[in-house]
């Protein structure tokens, strides 16, 4: 028994130690070598700032997913045509092909409908479930008239969809906030369809370019790399100005690549230090900045190296996302990892004509300005589909996860929804101000007010009460700031409410063991029982309080999900503080001291 309690006291120690240590940047300012640089960051409604919420028209992309199921099964279909006819699909003039497709027609008669109809019996005998599952399979077929058919989405497809095109269009917008160097975006999902954005920090000057920057629906393009220019390799002196101008935005900022199959670039740890950069330079005409994230991988699947880095671009469009239908990453005839695409006709001639025109160049893919991926074009790409091979040889998972990144980047861009905005909110710094001095006050006074109660009445108890409240709200600290969380008014009014719960269930104790103090036993006797009997009441307590806090922190964003993360984590800590670490120091106290009689 006294070894579990020794241990008990070593690991509380350690704990204890650690949040000092881990909070410390959060009170005061610390030097560049020390270990830990995370502070407890104020929210919106304490800093000022922006706050916006779009409306994702996620209808719209699955109406767009259908098109792009019909145009495929059309651009499918000519094909057979063509080659029935003793012709090569890549050879039809477009008169020969506009011929073809005519035969095929297809509208969307619900947002997860889609009737097809087929000219003739020829046109119509090429269509099979085979074709569909090819295609996309999510579809079910059902008969529609003289050859026709109406090809349906599940409503769990169409959930799905939904899910898919809100999460991946919150992705974007954050991307795109920390693409403008602004730090410390809350970018959340809030309720089925709609996206909440939060930046705090930011002044009045950048507003409307974050506006202008989010409202944008992202643009899938490809283009292609410049590997003779030498702007990336004369970067040297500006790097180095930089970095002299911009100590700590630039350290990581290098000029890397003269190895690289696709030239020079610019190297740094984080996009926004990369971007800040570049946008003090002159990009020269016909040409553009990319930015791809590069991650290396050892033989056990472990990352071992990532950066960010740059593709310098010539900024013609080659091919655009409306002229993608589908990505899927599949395998080749080797079993090695590839992504096959599925162009409609526009695309198939376009990429056709940019491909043969660039054989052994590469290709970048971008999403915005990321580039998702740069093959090296081997030959020219015909037809309707293509296929873009992600590697040879080396790590076939990291191979494997490539192609399955790359092809979702590329169905997000074919899928992308347009988004709304439904909501717009500046919020000022001088109402921050005013609201960080009245949580001072209200926490200063209500923590002053619980002391000066608990010491007065339960005495020597009440300061050991008091002690485990301090190390309550350290330990707090120590949570908001691992986790990242700007602390909100409505957070630190759920740090006031744990400061109350934490004292209540200290009470319940106390009052427990006075009890057992008036019915005659020892002091050890009546701390063991009154903390037996309590415990059941404080965690009835707590419990309730934290299935409403779970329900808010579900349903709610913004201040009032701060709120929520605030009182979970004040109710964890004050359990634990309250049931472990009180009691602990009550049994240090009658282990050493051996009182006839407890000052409670």
């Amino acid at each position: 028994m006294n070894r579990k309690r020794n241990w008990r006291a070593i690991f509380t120690w350690a704990l204890f130690v650690f949040a000092v240590v881990y909070t410390l940047p959060s009170m005061i300012d610390v030097p560049s070598w020390y270990p830990f640089s995370k502070s407890l960051r104020g929210g919106l409604d304490l800093q000022g700032g922006l706050e916006l919420r779009y409306t994702v028209d996620w209808k719209h992309a699955v109406e767009d997913a259908g098109r792009k199921v019909g145009d495929s099964i059309r651009s499918r279909v000519v094909e057979e045509l063509a080659t029935a006819n003793n012709q090569n699909v890549t050879d039809l003039e477009r008169a020969q092909w506009d011929a073809y497709g005519k035969r095929i027609q297809f509208e969307t008669t619900d947002i997860n409908v889609v009737h097809v109809t087929f000219a003739d019996e020829q046109a119509a005998s090429f269509f099979s479930s085979d074709m569909m599952r090819g295609i996309d399979e999510r579809y079910e077929i059902s008969s529609a008239g003289e050859r026709g058919y109406d090809l349906v989405l599940p409503d769990k497809e169409v959930v799905t969809i939904q899910n898919q095109i809100v999460r991946e269009t919150r992705d974007n917008i954050e991307k795109r906030v920390e693409a403008m160097g602004l730090l410390d975006p809350d970018v959340r999902i809030a309720g089925d369809s709609d996206i909440s954005v939060q930046i705090p920090g930011v002044g009045k000057q950048q507003m409307d370019l974050v506006r202008q920057h989010l409202g944008r629906t992202a643009q899938l393009t490809m283009r292609f790399v410049d590997r003779t220019a030498t702007f990336i390799k004369d970067l040297g002196p500006q790097i180095e100005a930089y970095k002299k101008a911009h100590p700590e935005d630039g350290e990581s900022l290098a000029l890397s690549g003269a190895d690289s199959s696709t030239g020079y670039y610019v190297r740094a740890e984080t996009k926004s230090a990369l971007v800040r950069f570049m946008r003090t330079l002159e990009v020269p005409s016909g040409h553009m900045i990319g930015y791809e994230f590069i991650e290396s991988f050892g033989r056990d699947g472990s990352r071992t190296d990532w950066f960010w880095r740059t593709q310098y671009l010539f900024d013609k469009v080659e091919v655009t996302g409306q002229n993608l239908a589908r990505a899927r990453a599949s395998y080749d005839e080797k079993n090695q990892p590839v992504v096959l695409l599925d162009f409609n006709s526009e695309g198939a001639r376009l990429f056709a004509e940019a491909t043969g025109n660039n054989v052994k160049e590469f290709l970048a893919i971008l999403l915005d300005d990321d580039v998702a991926s740069a093959p090296q074009i081997e030959e020219k790409i015909a037809g309707g589909r293509a296929r873009i091979t992600v590697g040879s040889g080396g790590n076939v998972t990291q191979m494997v996860q490539e192609a399955r990144a790359l092809s979702q980047v590329l169905n997000q861009g074919a899928y992308q929804a347009p988004v709304y905005k439904v909501h717009d909110n500046e919020v000022g710094p001088s109402l921050g101000h005013d609201s960080v001095n009245a949580g001072i006050v209200a926490l200063s006074v209500g923590f002053a007010l619980v002391v000066a109660f608990m010491i007065l009445y339960y005495r020597v108890s009440g300061v050991i009460a008091v002690t485990v409240l301090l190390f309550n709200m350290l330990l707090i600290l120590m949570i908001l700031v691992s986790f990242n969380t700007a602390l909100t008014l409505p957070g630190i009014a759920g740090i006031i409410l744990t400061i109350g719960m934490a004292v209540d269930a200290n009470i319940i104790v106390f009052e427990r063991i006075r009890e057992e103090l008036n019915a005659g036993r020892t002091p050890r006797a009546a701390v063991d029982a009154g903390y037996g009997k309590a415990l059941s009441a404080i965690l009835d307590a707590n419990i309730t309080t934290a299935l409403a806090g779970l329900i808010l922190l579900n349903y709610t964003s913004g201040t009032i999900r701060n709120f929520a993360v605030t009182l979970l984590i004040g109710i964890v800590s004050s359990v634990f503080t309250a049931v472990v670490v009180a009691r602990m120091i009550f049994n240090y106290w009658l282990s050493s001291k051996k009182p006839t009689e407890l000052s409670i």
